[in-house]
């Protein structure tokens, strides 16, 4: 690539990592393609992604953040003149660097830079991950040239710019086990685990862990001499774990209890079945693996979005939805039996969820970027 071909792409970002973390790995393939690339971020969460971007070498740069206001009429009007103020900035800082192109991943840490950098005449595009498309984004969309999207949008999600299916980009060493499906032969050693045992995941997330950590132990005595039969991995997000250990002990199952696994791909390698909630980065790593999944959506998520995101998958048989308030143990005791009973069954809803997989979705991000970026001599 030339120097005339290269372009200056920014990304806005912040918020929690289910924004920012897809941001890294774009970001990473845009420099890696020898463009140049800005990270503005904004939100609670600043420091340690700056640090985070640092350590990959990457520019990155703080930027005002606006919290959306509650009821208060007084907290509002704090907020229009913070994100009134905050998208002076970026139009002065766009008007100064001239970016050939900025990328908006949702939440308003990153409207205002969005929204700047619309006013200096840079095209934004947005990325979304959810199959509803949240409050920031809806709000930008008419101002965008495209959406990327992770899952397709419910049919009465409001969009006002064209979409693009590019799929959820992923860490390189979740894209590398997909590809190459053996299961580390230290995996089984380090976790106690039998292989060739019919395996269960389970986890919740950052947010969403304690309902799930209370449901397995409560759901265990209804399964049964099944549970024999079957094996755990049970990351909780929590280090208090010795009550869920015992009571899989009790019920007779082996079982892998553990606040978090930095290497969860090997835990999806080893998988038959997953019981998670229904975050988009999880849906999509899902995908990439071709797992059958139990979806719990956390039904506090921002619109219940996690909804949305299981009934899409629900609706053509890449899941199965089980809302928090019919998550009974009972059901769920039934949902594993049926497993046991009818594995087929449930491989082919495995083989359905693997039809969303965009192993390729950090470049098709990166493609679309490069579709509506300024041409490198119509930057005035």
């Amino acid at each position: 690539m030339t120097g005339k071909d290269r372009i200056h792409v920014v990304i806005a970002s912040g918020g929690t990592g289910g924004h920012f973390y897809p941001s890294l790995a774009i970001a990473e393939a845009v420099r890696d393609a020898g463009d140049q690339i800005t990270m503005l971020l904004a939100g609670k969460h600043v420091e340690d992604q700056l640090n985070l971007a640092a350590d990959r070498q990457l520019r990155a740069l703080p930027v005002p953040a606006c919290r959306l206001p509650g009821k208060n009429p007084l907290a509002a009007l704090v907020f229009l003149w913070r994100f009134s103020k905050a998208r002076r900035l970026a139009r002065k800082w766009a008007g100064k660097e001239k970016p050939d192109v900025i990328l908006g991943m949702g939440s308003f840490a990153s409207a205002p830079t969005c929204m700047g950098g619309v006013a200096a005449g840079v095209p934004l595009v947005l990325h979304e991950g959810n199959a509803w498309m949240g409050r920031a984004n809806r709000w930008l969309s008419r101002y965008a040239r495209a959406a990327a999207t992770s899952l397709p949008l419910v049919p009465e999600c409001p969009c006002r710019c064209p979409q693009i299916q590019t799929g959820m980009p992923l860490r390189k060493a979740i894209i590398e086990a997909a590809a190459h499906p053996q299961v580390p032969p230290e995996f089984w050693t380090e976790s106690g685990l039998v292989p060739g045992n019919p395996t269960v995941l389970v986890f919740g997330g950052s947010l969403g862990a304690e309902a799930i950590n209370t449901l397995l132990p409560q759901s265990l005595p209804s399964i049964g001499n099944d549970a024999k039969r079957l094996q755990f991995i049970h990351l909780t997000g929590s280090p208090h774990n010795d009550s869920i250990a015992d009571a899989y002990r009790q019920a007779g199952a082996r079982a892998w209890v553990k606040r978090h696994d930095p290497n969860i791909e090997r835990a999806y390698l080893a998988a038959d079945i997953v019981i998670c909630r229904a975050g988009a980065s999880s849906i999509c790593e899902l995908a990439l693996f071709g797992k059958p999944a139990i979806l719990i959506p956390l039904p506090t998520a921002a619109e219940d979005h996690q909804t949305a995101n299981a009934r899409s998958l629900a609706a053509c048989g890449a899941a199965w939805m089980l809302p928090q308030d019919e998550a009974k143990p009972e059901m769920l005791a039934d949902l594993l039996g049926d497993f046991l009973r009818s594995p087929g069954t449930w491989r082919e809803i495995g083989q359905r969820i693997h039809e969303f997989a965009r192993p390729d979705a950090t470049e098709r991000v990166v493609q679309v970027l490069r579709a509506h970026a300024r041409t490198p001599g119509n930057r005035q």
